[in-house]
Formats: structure tokens, sequence, C-alpha cells
């Protein structure tokens, strides 16, 4: 199949929101004296090269002096593609060095940053002053407070900042990099954010807007909500300001963050009255409405909040809504989804909006050409285009959590998502662990709901793909998972991507049962094994027993592979197009005859490349999967966008069939480049006509 890429005819049109030049091209958006901007752009970079160069990150003595930055790189990038992310060529392991500078907004203020991703392992000094660390995931949000005596005395004065992003597998480092079938990568992969705090009086932080009487494990009323639940997220004190404190000691450093506010002490040490905080509320653009309220634990809690002129958010029709909130001289203008998960009583189905659904779609990690895990808009915009081409209206983050501006576009797309913490490859050593590994784990876990609790299209917050479930001394790092992220959000279901299946022992921790396994191409089981899993779920025959009975089952996993240009075999062998095809219709096919499945989420979207060394990386004495495994190419492949237009995707002309051919997933259906196979095609019709959907509606797409 050596025909050049083959287009799709698809229109999107992503709106750009009105976005400033040097804001965030992804919500929330900010008013008033709520001065936020980017810090994106070319900085100085440095690489001290080598998984065992003997460079310690946490050495407490190293001084931003101490580190040479004498190349330029772009803020975000990845600063381990090579080959343009093609799979099957080594990219680099080690210490990136980046440094730049900001100004400070204003005389005595502090200021606030926000990394969207620094991975794996994120140390942060400003003006030769450590302000902290990060080790709870190279793939998940996180915030540091800088105190204003740590900034330049003027105001408008040149501020430096320099972070230092170690890539290296280490399990004090980097424990959430457990490992996992794909390529992890490092450096500041997504945007930075620099966010002015006020002299006076708290940071209004976020508002998390949650729909009313909408706990997925309780009684709801018929249809979609008309009411939110909001959380006003403020940092500091009334009258004063405080530094925040995250977890306390992790690993011998203590890491900054989290936006939790303290309790004021008064005279002889008792705690001061709730001080009171007013504000306003204001739904799409209209009138400004005043409420008050006391904080607890740093937050104002609202329930019950009408939404005017409310509307359902569902794929069919998903209409979004805003809330500005404005405190103080300051607004945070989020967005958010009028939608109700549950599960239908008869039937154990999963439900939105009151209405048995079926999911169908994808998984989906974040690797793009030429830009690996730090994409363009327009790249995003390309691949929401194909999602909807393929009539999915579920997409499985894999394995990590992932970028706002993807989220965005889900939620514009009507696209459902389940986000899951960076953790395949995890131990009952791990999940045992409770000093440290679970420390960083649970903050990962709350550091993804911060940020992803807003968008309409989640429905599952998810952990541990693939882990040890299978072991019951494992079971209470599933519970406080679960219990965690429900006493955070019960709107949405609890899971995990359980390859246990019937031997799964931790169900009672989930609302939300879900298998991978990969009938047809990992063992010569038929498709039909579905229909088993999914009735031992339906009658408590797992060995979690009846904790499985009356929740939903989804396959979160299940495929097989095709390599792009073996379309033309004489027989449809394995590893073929054609035998690909084979395998997943009959996956989608049981999984959409079968009343005892929700959903289903194909493995996977597109072709990736992997890195099963894992955190035993650099493989320790054997080849492994990306040590010059690639294919040979008819030509090198693109690592520009230019070269990609001028040359075209590159052709596999020789690859030897073994476990991951060519240092690469095969499972996708479209390959790395984008490029359809027949499995597209033929998924795409299955799916639209599972939602009854047209065909044509498909091909023009108009995201607002």
């Amino acid at each position: 199949r050596n025909d050049p890429m083959t287009p799709l005819p698809i229109l999107l049109i992503h709106s750009a929101a009105a976005w400033a030049p040097d804001a965030p091209r992804y919500w929330p958006k900010y008013g008033g004296s709520r001065q936020v901007r980017l810090l994106d752009g070319a900085w100085r970079y440095g690489f001290i090269d080598g998984w065992d160069s003997g460079f310690d990150s946490m050495n407490a003595s190293f001084r931003p002096s101490d580190g040479a930055t004498p190349n330029m790189t772009s803020v975000p990038s990845c600063m381990d593609v090579v080959a343009g992310g093609a799979g099957g060529y080594l990219g680099p392991r080690g210490v990136g060095l980046f440094r730049t500078s900001f100004r400070s907004p204003a005389a005595g203020s502090a200021v606030r940053l926000q990394f969207q991703s620094c991975s794996f392992y994120c140390r942060v000094w400003v003006n030769g002053r450590e302000v902290g660390d990060h080790l709870a995931g190279g793939y998940v949000a996180f915030a540091l407070d800088v105190p204003a005596d740590a900034l330049s005395p003027d105001g408008g004065g040149e501020n430096e900042l320099f972070v230092l992003a170690d890539n290296r597998f280490n399990a004090t480092t980097a424990p959430m990099h457990t490992g996992g079938d794909f390529w992890h990568y490092g450096g500041i992969t997504r945007s930075v954010e620099l966010h002015a705090v006020p002299e006076a009086g708290p940071l209004l932080w976020r508002a998390h807007v949650v729909p009313s009487s909408s706990a997925v494990e309780a009684e709801q009323p018929d249809g979609a909500p008309a009411a939110v639940d909001i959380s006003l997220v403020l940092s500091g004190v009334e009258g004063g300001r405080e530094e925040l404190k995250g977890q306390g000691e992790l690993g011998g450093k203590e890491e900054s963050g989290g936006a939790v506010g303290g309790s004021p002490r008064c005279g002889g040490g008792a705690a001061c009255p709730a001080p009171v905080y007013y504000f306003s509320l204001a739904f799409d653009g209209g009138e400004a409405v005043a409420r008050n309220g006391t904080a607890s634990g740093g937050t104002v809690r609202l329930e019950g909040v009408p939404v005017p002129d409310a509307k359902p958010w569902s794929p069919d029709a998903p209409h979004l809504h805003t809330l500005t909130v404005s405190m103080g001289g300051q607004s945070v203008t989020e967005r958010f989804g009028l939608r109700r998960f549950g599960v239908d009583k008869a039937t154990a189905r999963l439900t939105l909006n009151g209405e048995v659904a079926k999911l169908v779609g994808w998984n989906h990690h974040t690797q793009w050409p030429v830009t690996a895990a730090s994409p363009t808009d327009e790249q995003l915009d390309a691949d929401i285009a194909l999602l909807r081409k393929g009539g999915a209206n579920l997409v499985r983050g894999a394995h990590y959590p992932h970028d706002p501006r993807w989220l965005d576009r889900l939620d514009e797309a009507g696209i459902l998502f389940w986000s899951e913490t960076l953790g395949p490859a995890v131990s009952v050593a791990n999940t045992k662990d409770w000093a440290f590994f679970m420390v960083h784990q649970k903050r990962q876990l709350s550091e993804m709901i911060d940020n992803a609790i807003n968008h309409a299209a989640v429905f599952a917050w998810g952990w541990f793909n693939e882990g040890p479930s299978d072991h019951p001394e494992a079971c209470p790092a599933y519970g406080a998972c679960s219990a965690l992220a429900r006493a955070r959000d019960p709107t949405r279901f609890t899971t995990w991507a359980d390859d246990h299946k019937t031997s799964g022992a931790c169900y009672e921790h989930a609302s939300l049962v879900a298998f991978n396994d990969y009938p047809g191409w990992y063992s010569s089981k038929s498709p039909r094994v579905w229909d088993g899993f999914a009735a031992a779920v339906a009658e408590g025959t797992t060995a979690s027993g009846r904790h499985t009975v009356g929740k939903p089952m989804m396959i979160s996993e299940t495929g097989a592979g095709g390599v792009y240009e073996w379309g033309d075999n004489a027989t449809a062998s394995k590893w073929t197009l054609q035998y690909q095809s084979a395998v997943i219709g009959e996956d989608v096919d049981v999984a959409l005859a079968n009343d005892r499945i929700s959903g289903i989420s194909l493995w996977h979207f597109y072709d990736f490349k992997v890195d099963n060394c894992g955190s035993t990386w650099p493989c320790h004495g054997r080849p492994g999967q990306e040590n010059g495994t690639h294919c040979t190419y008819d030509h090198p492949p693109p690592t520009t966008f230019e070269e990609l237009r001028r040359l075209g995707p590159p052709n596999c002309t020789a690859i030897a069939p073994t476990f991951r051919p060519g240092g690469t997933n095969h499972k996708g259906v479209l390959d790395f480049w984008r490029r359809p196979k027949p499995a597209f095609a033929m998924v795409a019709a299955k799916y639209r006509a599972a939602r009854g959907r047209p065909t044509a509606s498909e091909s023009a797409i108009i995201v607002q």
C-alpha cells in the first residue's frame, strides 16, 4: 500500500473563543484583576544526556547557575521526540534544563505558576530560589506559588524562571511512571501559565461546577439537570495571604501547590469567625446576581443554583453554558454542561440524562506526527474530526490525564471522555506503599479532578490500567482512589480497565466495571467471550461476587493489529489489514448486540510509538522495542510540517512481524500519520448505525 496520504473529506471549524494573544487557549477565562498569561514561546535550553549520567535531579545543592542552557527550544514541546515521533527510534533519556524570564505583575505581589504538564519529574526556581517540585506524574497539571519576596521588588521587573525536567524512569523522582506499552514523553510538554495574586484578599482560583442531584450511585430525578453545585476555590485568607502547602514532606522534598486556603487564627490561637465572601454569579453572559458565603477548607460551596434557560448536554446536542464569578475585582469564567450519568435499574446499563446509552469509540494516546505529545491546535482539530467521522461518542484517555485543549474539543463535539491517572504496570507493592507511592497517586488523582471537573464530556474517573486487581491485598488502594473521587465528584463513574476480568477481586470499589481482552489476537478465543464476561458481571460470578450486580459493564480495550502497508496479502494472515478488520468487526458486533454491554472503546484509534522496556529502561541487556527496530522506510520520517507536506508520510517497505513490529503498536484503525485502514470505515459504519446517525452528517462538522 505505497499510495500517498489519503485525504478525508472533513470540515472542522473550532471557535477560538476570542482568546487574548497571550492568554491560555483553553477554559477557563479570566478577567478584571485576575491577570493570567502564557509563558509559552522560545526558552533557553540545555540537556544532560544519558540514562546513567550520574546527575541527581533531587540534589539539594543544585542551583540554576550550575545548569548550562546554551540552546533554544520551544515551550511547550517534547525534549525526546526523534524521527517525527515515528516508532522504532530511541529517544534520549536525561535531564532537560529550561530558562526564561517574565515581568512581575506589580510591586509587592506574589504569583502562581501553573504547569499544564512537566514530565516526568519537575523542579522549579524563580530568581535562583526554589519554589517547588512535582512527582505526581508528568501528564497532570499542577500549580506552584511564588511569594512576593522571591520576585523583583520593582513592579514590572524582570524575573528568571528556571525549570528542570527529568524524563528518566526512577521510582523516587517519577513514581507514577511505572512503565506501560507506550513512549512516555518528557519536558515541558504543555503550556505554562503565570497567574497574578492580589495583594489583599484571597485569589479566586477556580469555580468548580457540577450538575445538581446527579450522583451516579443515588436516586436521580428524570431527565437532565437544570441546576448546578458550585465550589469557589480560594487561595489565601481574607486580609492576608499565606503560602499554600500540599502534601508536606514527599520523598525528602516539600511540594508547594494545590488550591486550598487556610483558616486564620485569632488571639490565643483560637479560630477566627469564618469570614464572609461577597461575589456575583452570571450565567451565559447575563445579569450578575450578588451572592455571599463562608469558606470551609478554602472553598465556598453553593448547592442547587438554577441555570437560566437551561439546555442539556448530550452527544447529539452538546450545549454548553458559562458561569462568570466576580469577586474583589477578579473574575473567572468557567464552561460546563448540564447532563446526568446514571444506571438503569432494570438492565444495569449506563444512562445519560435518564436514557439508556450505548457508548462507542476508541482509546486515544497523545501522540502526533512531528509534535509528539505537544500537538498544535490544528492537529487536535483534525483528530476530533476523524473521531466524528468514525461515528464515535466515546474516547478513553489512555493512559494519563489529557491536554485541556483536547477536553475542550471533546466537550464541543459531544464525545464522552474517560479520564484516568498515569499508572500502567502498577504493582501490588505500589498499592501497599501508603507512605510514598499512594500519597503521590492520590495527589495525581486530585490534581486530575481539579483540572477536568468542569468538562461536560468526562463521564468517568479511572486509575491503575491493568493493575493488580486480582490480589485482594491491593484492593484498599483501589478503594482509596474511589473514595477520593466520589468525595470530590459523585457525578461521574469510578472505574479502571481490568485485564484480570472475572478474576478481579476489587470491583466493590468501582461503579462501572470495565474489561480489557483481545480475543482473536492474543488468544484463539472467539469474540463471543464478551457475552460470557457480561453475564458474569450481571450475575455476580466474578471473584468480586455480588459487588458487580447492578453495575454497568463496558469493554475498555479490545482489537487487533494491522500494518498499514500490508493490505494486498493473498491470505488474511495475522498483521494483514484483512485479519485486523475481521477480528475488530466481530468485537464490535458482539458489543453492539449484547444488551448487557454499555459500551466499547477499541484499542486503538491510530498506531503509536511504544517503549515496552518501561521502568526497566534501557532494557538492561535486552534490545527492547525502540532500539533501532524501526521498519525500512521509502524515505526518512518527516521531522517538520514542511517535510510532511512535501514528502508525505513514509511507507514501510520491510518489517519484522514481532510482538511490536517496528517499535509500533499497530492496532490503530489509522496509521500513525492518520491514514485510514479498511477497519476505520467498517467500524465507522457500525458505530453510526448503532447511534442512528446518517453517514452524510459526519462528512462536514462545525464545532461551535
